[in-house]
């Protein structure tokens, strides 16, 4: 596959990125979105989702807090009642988002059984209000994140997108999976790729993307003009700027060593700890470290001590026994010496 000469323009706002990293709750905070950004600053990001009932009562909610040199940055939001949708929209300008993400694809039940996320597949005139309420509402790009359909027997993601488009949306994500599949399963990329072929807006395809080889078959299997990549940024922030990077100019960088990657597992840690205290910030990070260990020699041995570390210390000295049990005492030398000298450094 030879390099994308076309940037993609979702309203106007013409992106430098053929990646979107759609929102993960409890993943794609500020922290993490400072990491990705380090690698990729043009990269395509959004908060985690924010419901829009709630901000009525929390205007303020810290997860459309939004750092420095964010831009381009999203806020996803959902909910199901259009008034309250755009005004939770023009909060959402005020807190300097660059583009709205309506989520109509969560799968999660607590989500769906209040008519939110991916249970607006089944209610189309309702998700069309919606779309055309917070179109009016603001004047940035409005995407739209949603699935295949409710279940296997009522697949819509094509009639379904092309009504999102109608109603004013400047771009949609699909993933390739019903809400009934949850995250089971595999992807279905040719209906992705058959939503893609009924519509004009720019489509992200979603699901399965965890290495660049399935970034790159994702997009020549379904034409899609980039990837949305979620569960394979987790423990692997790099993943955008290795697809950036061979998208754009055909670049392939190499996966990043032991040693990298274990520094990046204890900043990752370590700027949770500072932006959201000690307590919150060591449990969020549990979930963290021990994405980045997966896959590595020994890092089973490891992982059920890194679900129990209750600080900074633990962390690292479970992070040098695990360097030293893979390469030994010049591993072990050489994580110590990265993580003294603080070479991965973000601040958030």
């Amino acid at each position: 596959m030879g390099s994308v000469k076309m940037a993609v323009k979702i309203g106007n706002l013409n992106i430098n990125s053929f990646v979107y990293v759609p929102p993960m709750a409890g993943v794609t905070d500020l922290v993490f979105r400072s990491l990705i950004r380090k690698l990729d600053p043009s990269c395509l990001l959004a908060t985690e989702m924010v419901s829009s009932r709630g901000l009525m009562n929390n205007p303020n909610c810290r997860i459309m807090h939004i750092g420095e040199n964010e831009t381009p940055i999203g806020i996803q939001l959902f909910g199901h009642e259009p008034d309250v949708m755009a005004k939770a929209a023009k909060l959402a300008v005020a807190s300097g988002a660059d583009f709205i993400d309506i989520n109509m694809g969560c799968p999660v039940p607590k989500i769906t059984k209040g008519k939110d996320g991916c249970a607006l597949m089944r209610e189309p005139s309702l998700a069309r209000e919606i779309v055309i309420a917070v179109k009016e509402s603001v004047d940035i790009p409005v995407t739209v994140k949603f699935r295949l359909g409710w279940d296997d027997g009522s697949k819509n993601a094509v009639e379904f997108g092309q009504m999102i488009e109608a109603s004013g949306a400047s771009a949609v994500t699909v993933h390739g999976r019903t809400r009934a599949q949850l995250y089971s399963g595999k992807a279905d990329w040719d209906f992705i790729a058959a939503v893609k072929r009924n519509l004009s807006i720019p489509v992200f395809g979603n699901g399965d993307v965890f290495s660049l080889e399935n970034a790159i078959n994702l997009i020549e299997k379904t034409n899609c003009d980039g990837v949305a990549i979620a569960r394979g940024t987790m423990g692997n922030p790099w993943l955008a700027h290795r697809i950036n990077q061979y998208l754009i100019h055909s670049k392939i960088v190499e996966e990043p060593g032991l040693i990298e990657r274990l520094t990046w597992a204890y900043t990752h840690a370590k700027m949770l700890v500072e932006y959201k205290g000690p307590r919150i910030g060591i449990n969020e990070s549990r979930r963290h470290v021990i994405n980045y260990t997966k896959g590595m020699l020994h890092g089973a041995t490891y992982r059920g001590q890194l679900t129990q570390i209750n600080n900074l210390d633990e962390l690292k000295d479970i992070l040098l026994n695990l360097s030293h049990a893979i390469g030994g005492i010049i591993a072990q030398d050489e994580l110590k010496a990265a993580l003294n000298q603080e070479l991965l450094e973000v601040k958030a």
